[in-house]
């Protein structure tokens, strides 16, 4: 009789806490969230094991009080009719932040949120602002696509692996300060034709592609193993001022680009593209640039090319304009050109290296920004890395955004 008192409560708590254990285990099937009765349910989990999925019928708010740590992934996906979505004592998702379809949800509250494995949201409208009071500052990858956000406000990454922000079209900012490097693709595309992309500390990265902004800043980017390349923007000036070496280089139809600088940079470790830029009159801001393993191929309206350090070509070289810049300039390169040689001055219809106007007004044979890209790339030496010709084709595809 004793001893059974003091065993059967023993029994009961052990029994009580497997049952605790076991609604905090996600690791062998997700936890399911159906109703904030569910969400409730964890708010004695301190630590959810695996992974957390918020049904597609859900409805409503969803608060996640009280979970500090979800070791996998926190996933809504196709929930129609999710308004909000919050977990204040959140401070870290092991594994992705996925959000797709929540196409009702205006709300997204995590103010202890400070590291994800990636973020990964798409077809979000009404999502226009985030509340991450703490900021996200360590994430494996980030992809916001279709969303309503005007702003990236939140979002403090200093190292992020591809940071991929397309077609948000009330995006106007773009304001990463603490980013330092970006060791995938960073890819802008198709948002806000207002938009300004500002990354002051971008020391390096591997693959920037940007199209459709109205200015973009990034005056600390030292070094590039893969493309630049910048599509169809409306800004005036672009400046790399500290950029010393790059894979692949584009500037294709930028319609009212009219200043390049880049100083410091001495190597195109790949195809070097100029097209369709009809406001640059003069090409003047590679000063101290040396060799271009690639293609050379500029095409547009300029008057003036000045290259005063370049030696060495080895792929082919194509200049035309409708300006009268001077071809007699290059005769010294024509000895280290492996390709085609081609250089024409008020000519009235200038062509890229595979065919393709290389002005807004003329006519094309080919595509626009991923001709050109491809044509730099085609002539490219062997020594070139893989991952230059990859970023091109990357461009390629985000053409058909």
């Amino acid at each position: 009789m004793v001893v059974t008192k003091y065993i059967l409560p023993v029994l009961a708590a052990a029994s009580t806490a497997f049952a605790a254990s076991d609604a905090c285990d996600g690791s062998s099937k997700p936890i399911q969230i159906q109703n904030q009765g569910d969400a409730g349910a964890l708010s004695s989990c301190s630590t959810v094991q695996g992974d957390i999925e918020i049904a597609e019928h859900t409805t409503g708010g969803i608060n996640l009080a009280g979970v500090q740590k979800i070791t996998g992934s926190l996933i809504a996906n196709g929930a129609a009719n999710v308004s909000s979505l919050s977990a204040d004592d959140l401070e870290s998702i092991g594994d992705t932040f996925k959000l797709e379809g929540l196409i009702t949800l205006t709300s997204l509250n995590f103010g202890s949120l400070t590291s994800v494995g990636s973020i990964d949201w798409a077809a979000l409208p009404n999502l226009q602002a985030l509340s991450f009071a703490k900021g996200v500052s360590k994430a494996d990858k980030l992809s916001i696509t279709n969303t309503g956000l005007t702003n990236l406000n939140g979002i403090t990454l200093d190292n992020v692996g591809d940071f991929d922000v397309t077609a948000n079209t009330a995006m106007d900012t773009i304001n990463v300060n603490d980013l330092k490097n970006v060791t995938g693709l960073l890819n802008i595309a198709a948002n806000a034709p207002t938009l300004k992309v500002t990354l002051p500390n971008l020391g390096g990265a591997q693959n920037i592609t940007i199209r459709n902004v109205s200015s973009v800043s990034i005056p600390s980017l030292k070094e590039l193993s893969g493309q630049l390349g910048l599509f169809g923007n409306t800004f005036k000036e672009f400046s790399a001022a500290n950029l010393t070496s790059t894979g692949d280089l584009a500037f294709d139809n930028n319609g009212k680009l009219a200043n390049l600088s880049m100083p410091q940079l001495t190597k195109v470790n790949g195809g070097f593209t100029i097209s369709k830029n009809d406001d640059l009159e003069d090409i003047t801001g590679f000063q101290k640039l040396q060799t271009v393993t690639g293609a050379l191929d500029f095409t547009g309206e300029f008057n003036k090319v000045d290259l005063p350090a370049l030696k060495q070509v080895k792929g082919g070289f194509n200049m035309q304009s409708t300006g009268n810049f001077s071809c007699a300039d290059f005769n010294d390169i024509k000895s280290t050109v492996r390709g085609k040689f081609t250089c024409k001055a008020a000519t009235a219809h200038p062509t890229t290296t595979d065919g393709s106007s290389g002005t807004s007004s003329g006519t094309s044979s080919g595509s626009s920004s991923s001709s050109s890209a491809k044509s730099a790339a085609s002539l490219i030496d062997v020594n070139v890395p893989a991952v230059a010709i990859t970023a091109v084709f990357g461009a390629m595809l985000q053409a058909l955004l």
